[in-house]
């Protein structure tokens, strides 16, 4: 019977510490804070858990281990070779600083994240941006592309034109980067979206070589999304791998 008893300890000994390095594994799987989607015809990111900025100036790197999605997220200006954020369009915020950035018309609205809240807001809108400022997060803007679920007009692509597509997306209070699987003309991107339920859309997609991006799946993975073939660029949606608090 002690010989029993001995036995079942010392099994318990070794069994106590590899249950620990499981949860602790199946802690930091489950911390993993970005859910990525496959369907038919679109890749979504729901970033809603996710901590946010702005990247200006120089894109995050692929070896920064705590950066899980990386995408061009305002519309550049020109091609310079050098940075100014007046090459960046519109009112945008990063590392809690205002910029306003180039002009924009009545078709733009603003992306925002402070503290939880993330949401796209109508332009002009002061009270926002104080808020964003004041709760240490980020903006920026784009052009609609779905508005109180439905496809906005004028489109800022023609109907026809294939590309990869991409957008800032907010569907049932969760918040989604959504890009099509395969060249798509924009008019198929949009019904998909609509289809999906997406409630309010901004475009993301900059066109071959803007829209050089990357993420980083749960087991540290990268995947290159798009390949880099220029240095113009100027700001990236920056998704890391931290909660929101």
């Amino acid at each position: 019977m002690r010989k029993t008893y001995v036995f079942i300890l010392i099994i318990s000994m070794f069994a106590l510490p590899i249950h620990l390095y499981a949860m602790n594994n199946m802690n930091e799987t489950n911390n993993y804070p970005m859910v990525v989607n496959v369907t038919d015809d679109l890749i979504t990111y729901d970033i809603t858990e996710c901590r946010l900025d702005l990247a200006c100036g120089q894109m995050p790197d692929t070896t920064m281990e705590d950066v899980i999605l990386c995408t061009a997220a305002a519309f550049t200006g020109k091609c310079l070779d050098y940075f100014e954020h007046t090459n960046i369009l519109g009112p945008h915020i990063s590392n809690n600083v205002l910029y306003e950035g180039y002009d924009y018309d009545e078709h733009y609205a603003l992306f925002a994240a402070h503290g939880k809240e993330k949401g796209i807001y109508n332009l002009p809108n002061p009270t926002i941006l104080e808020q964003v400022l004041k709760e240490g997060g980020m903006a920026f803007t784009q052009h609609w592309v779905i508005k109180d679920r439905k496809i906005y007009t004028p489109t800022i692509q023609k109907l026809e034109e294939q590309h990869h597509y991409r957008s800032m997306c907010i569907k049932e209070g969760r918040v989604y980067v959504v890009a099509s699987k395969e060249k798509v003309p924009y008019q198929d991107f949009l019904n998909m979206l609509i289809t999906f339920g997406i409630e309010n859309a901004l475009y993301m997609d900059m066109g071959r070589g803007w829209n050089h991006s990357f993420y980083r799946d749960e087991n540290g993975q990268v995947h290159i999304i798009h390949p880099k073939t220029h240095n113009y660029c100027t700001n990236w949606l920056t998704v890391y791998s931290r909660r929101e608090l």
